[in-house]
């Protein structure tokens, strides 16, 4: 008996998986941008300031990089205000936003949850 005829057949891990989670943006795979989205998603509207203390060690320049990014896309649209004498910067998830966000949360839930089997 040879060692190559005890070692089990290898297991196609990413069958299932691939395909879902091909389905989504990658441009949402990025830790900041998981967080922008997460926070629009649950709170509508949000401030860049609220957003700059929420995602730690970030810097002005690359969260505007980032959100620039997701309005390019159309996941976000940007209100601008004048209060007083300052600009008040908020960021709204789009429609589309909320259905490329819901389409990405359930890909990385099938994803996590179709795991079990294939460590076994």
């Amino acid at each position: 008996m040879t060692l190559e005829s005890n070692r089990e057949k290898p297991r196609n891990f990413v069958a299932e998986d691939y395909f879902a989670l091909k389905t989504v943006p990658m441009v949402l795979f990025h830790p900041d941008r998981m967080i922008i989205m997460k926070a629009l998603f649950y709170h509508g509207i949000v401030e860049f300031r609220q957003l700059k203390h929420n995602i730690p060690e970030i810097t002005d320049g690359s969260l505007a990089s980032h959100l620039k990014v997701l309005e390019r896309l159309d996941f976000i649209k940007v209100h601008k205000e004048i209060i007083g004498r300052k600009l008040r910067t908020s960021y709204e998830i789009t429609e589309y936003g909320l259905e490329i966000f819901r389409k990405f949360e359930d890909s990385l839930k099938e994803f996590v949850k179709s795991g079990g089997g294939c460590y076994e």
